[in-house]
């Protein structure tokens, strides 16, 4: 899989290998499948084959049954790789949350830090059953029991500060160092204000609340002709989305791209970003388009805009889920031109706290 984590955590392992740090990346449902990025020479990879995706096929009792049996192979596997490998600090993300009573059992002498990359009640199982009391109140005491091992960690560090807060909830050793910006661009291709196009990125799904961006653009289509929003992505709402485009009339003004590794030159082509997304970690999507020389327009959601984005300054906010306001801010940044184009040199500015070698400081720092 490639998305935003999977890159800014490659660049970390890639930065520390290039700094003299010795790393191991520990998978445990890579199997021969290639990995995201490309890593150092020097990173050792090790793959514990314990692929627990393959157990939803089965019933419910073979189901359950092969899930013990995958979670001591797990535990076996990953005791041998860290007394093997000794490590000075041992760091997992809640990605792997339902494995985390392991991840922080086992024995070692190394710090152990679980790093957060998305907002904490995103892995909460509690919030996928809203309307049915009986499975809310058991995944309640899921959630409580398995983030309640947070507590051995020796620290968490999250994206945000509003993150911050919700995870102190389950560790009273919460940091915040924020992911980097991929790239800065050291120059950018200039910007005379007259282009037309939107520019949106990321993955085809409810998280990303493109149904919403779709619905603010038809509010103001009739008012910006000419201007169209240019969405790179893949995922499974791609055929709904294309639907309501279709039904709106849109075919010509929202046009939706596979990803492109030539994403930044993508950017530099556009006249301001536009981030919809119901909830995220840190998007680094704004930081990407900031760094680029662009403005954005983004919800506030959890977390991560309100960090990035000076309202005004360098780009727009909208209470979360405000489609109407969205439409608006919009054509906003469409009609003011000047206005648009001082506040993408001023995001451009800003985003350098976001750099590579700020951030990975910060890592330095902390290891220190």
């Amino acid at each position: 899989m490639k998305a935003g984590t999977e890159r800014v955590i490659s660049d970390k392992m890639n930065y520390l290998a290039e700094h003299g740090y010795e790393v191991t990346l520990i998978t445990y449902e890579q199997g021969s499948h290639p990995k995201a990025y490309p890593l150092h020479p020097s990173i050792r990879h090790i793959d514990l084959n314990t692929r627990f995706f393959v157990i939803e096929k089965y019933g419910l009792l073979k189901r359950l049954i092969m899930m013990s049996r995958m979670r001591s192979s797990f535990r076996k596997r990953l005791q041998q790789i860290l007394d093997e490998v000794k490590p000075d600090y041992y760091i997992s993300t809640t990605y792997s949350i339902n494995l985390i009573d392991i991840i922080l059992s086992v024995r070692t002498q190394a710090r152990k830090i679980v790093e957060s990359h998305v907002a904490c009640y995103t892995v909460m199982k509690s919030n996928n059953y809203n309307h049915q009391f009986m499975m809310r109140t058991l995944a309640s005491l899921y959630d409580r029991w398995i983030l309640g091992k947070l507590s051995k960690a020796d620290l968490m560090v999250v994206l945000t500060k509003g993150d911050a807060r919700d995870w102190s909830l389950y560790s009273d050793r919460v940091m915040v160092i924020p992911n980097p910006v991929t790239q800065y661009p050291e120059h950018v291709l200039p910007h005379d204000g007259n282009g037309h196009r939107i520019i949106c990125v990321g993955r085809l799904d409810s998280q990303k609340g493109y149904d919403m961006l779709i619905d603010a653009f038809a509010m103001i289509e009739s008012q910006c002709k000419g201007w169209h929003i240019d969405i790179f992505g893949e995922g499974s709402d791609k055929a709904m989305l294309l639907d309501k485009i279709n039904q709106l009339g849109l075919q010509k003004r929202i046009i939706i791209h596979s990803p492109t590794p030539e994403i930044f030159y993508e950017y530099q082509r556009s006249e301001f970003f536009v981030l919809s997304s119901r909830y995220e970690g840190l998007p680094l999507v704004l930081l990407e388009a900031m760094a680029c020389g662009i403005p954005c327009v983004a919800f506030r959601c959890k977390y991560g805009p309100e960090d990035i984005i000076q309202d005004k300054k360098d780009g727009l906010l909208v209470d979360n889920g405000d489609v109407q306001v969205l439409a608006e801010k919009m054509l906003w940044m469409i009609i003011h031109t000047e206005e648009r184009l001082c506040m993408g040199q001023t995001a451009r500015e800003d985003i350098r706290r976001y750099e590579k070698q700020a951030i990975m400081q910060q890592w330095l720092d902390l290891f220190t």
